[in-house]
């Protein structure tokens, strides 16, 4: 008790209730606030434009239907080019994560809006947004796992290198040892209760940003991603409060642990991520992408020229359909078949940059437990989804529902025909499956569970060098 008091007193006049613990507190809640900011506004942004896109789609959506409907119900089309198949333009969406504010991570760079019609393939639904955001503008945006990733470590540091080396150049330690009887325990205590006060300044400040969600997010649905999100963060807080006791009972000047701690902190948040990046682009670089749009354009110029082939082709699998005799362009089947054809050429290549993608994220993945920065940013993204596999899950189910709304309308628009009303009511709307919580602490567990495996192996250490006899401390 005596060594817990003694320590609670120096810290409580030189630390938590003088001008630094107010100036990291204040500093802490400020950072917050604007992360917070920016991501709320993020958020809100894309969930307005993605509104107003919904509803203007779906708005074009029902007035075909109704067309269908009355041409159903009195036998009489006004025009041969109302309410066709190839007209259908149905919205997909990917919105916001229900804890999105807290990572914005990499849906600035990726779409979150697209059309499923069959004037589109696979290979160009989601090309120009390609060619407007290059994938070089990478390097992410300011938000609250920023705030822990980067910045945290660093008021860590900032608040807790000295404690025990300064004691010393100050001769401090000589004097908490003759009052508590031993300096490590109370250098242990200290640089606790200063990291333990920096965290719970942050926690606050992250739940009070959680309990106020942005617009049309509702609360229940983020309280449990916000749990497991802090419970994350936390324990990359851990890791660092290891790392500066390790470097506090190891090396004697403050000098020497300050640059041994931002040494660490430059290669584990800046330099092991980029050396990492580079080695899985080197190891698996994607495929050409002047081949990919080849082969997209050797396929519609076959389906152009080969229309008639192809049609006979693609009736023969559907014997029911006959060809129309009436007055419909021909362009709706030759696009579509230019489409079909493309689809088949482009879907090798299209695999094989999703495989490389693959093969790249699995790479990084091995590659994150040399970094606990990589650690702590891939499992706060994951939870809170910002991270690419989130985006990449909505390209693939986009892809899927452009297939089956393929496969529904082909027979009738290469025999020039309308669908029914009940047909078309029969294509489901798109709705996008996001991951459950569960499947996203499985992700994340491995490497969590390394990096507390990490902090306990540096606190063990740091323990027994601070229960060493006085004289190695001195």
């Amino acid at each position: 008790m005596t060594t817990i008091s003694t320590a609670f007193s120096l810290e409580r006049r030189i630390f938590l209730f003088a001008v630094p613990g107010f100036g990291i507190a204040l500093l802490i809640a400020a950072i917050a606030l604007v992360a917070a900011f920016v991501g709320r506004s993020h958020v809100e942004r894309v969930a307005e434009a993605q509104a107003v896109f919904n509803e203007e789609r779906t708005t074009t959506l029902n007035e075909w239907r109704e067309s269908l409907k009355q041409i159903e119900e009195t036998g009489e089309a006004p025009s041969p080019y109302v309410a066709r198949p190839m007209d259908i333009r149905m919205p997909a969406i990917l919105p916001p994560a229900p804890l999105g504010d807290f990572a914005i991570g990499s849906n600035d760079l990726h779409p979150t809006t697209t059309l499923i019609t069959g004037w589109s393939n696979p290979a160009d639904l989601f090309n120009a947004y390609e060619f407007a955001n290059p994938t070089i503008l990478s390097a992410g945006g300011f938000d609250l796992t920023f705030l822990v990733v980067v910045l945290m470590p660093l008021i860590m540091i900032a608040a807790s290198f000295d404690v025990l080396s300064g004691d010393r150049e100050r001769g401090r330690a000589r004097i908490v040892a003759a009052q508590a009887g031993h300096v490590g325990a109370s250098a242990w205590r200290r640089l606790a209760m200063r990291n333990l006060f920096v965290w719970c300044v942050f926690s606050v400040a992250a739940w009070a940003i959680a309990l106020a969600p942005p617009a049309a997010t509702p609360l229940a649905d983020r309280l449990g991603d916000f749990l497991a999100w802090l419970g994350a963060a936390l324990a990359y807080g851990l890791f660092w409060f290891a790392a500066i006791a390790f470097a506090s009972a190891f090396l004697k000047r403050s000098e020497t642990v300050a640059a041994a701690l931002f040494s660490a902190w430059a290669i584990f948040v800046f330099a092991a991520p980029a050396i990492g990046g580079a080695l899985a682009e080197a190891a698996y670089p994607p495929p050409s992408r002047l081949a990919f749009l080849s082969e997209m354009r050797k396929g519609e110029v076959r389906a152009v020229r080969e229309t008639a082939e192809l049609t006979a082709g693609f009736l023969a699998d559907h014997p029911e359909m006959t060809v129309s005799d009436d007055g419909v362009p021909g362009y709706y089947q030759s696009n579509f078949l230019a489409n079909v054809e493309a689809a088949k050429r482009t879907t090798p290549v299209l695999d094989a940059f999703n495989d490389s993608r693959a093969s790249r994220s699995g790479l990084v993945e091995k590659l994150q437990y040399l970094s606990p920065a990589m650690i702590a940013d891939n499992a706060l993204k994951t939870i809170a989804g910002g991270d690419v596999e989130r985006n990449m899950s909505y390209q693939r189910q986009a892809r899927a529902a452009l297939a089956d709304l393929t496969e529904r309308i082909g027979p009738a628009v290469v025999a020039k025909r309308r669908i029914s009303l009940a047909e078309f009511d029969a294509i489901p709307p798109f709705d996008f499956q996001d991951r459950t919580l569960l499947q996203k602490f499985r992700a994340i567990a491995p490497p969590i569970g390394f990096l507390l495996a990490v902090a306990a192996a540096l606190l063990f250490a740091a323990r027994r060098r601070m229960s060493a006899a006085l004289e190695k401390l001195l």
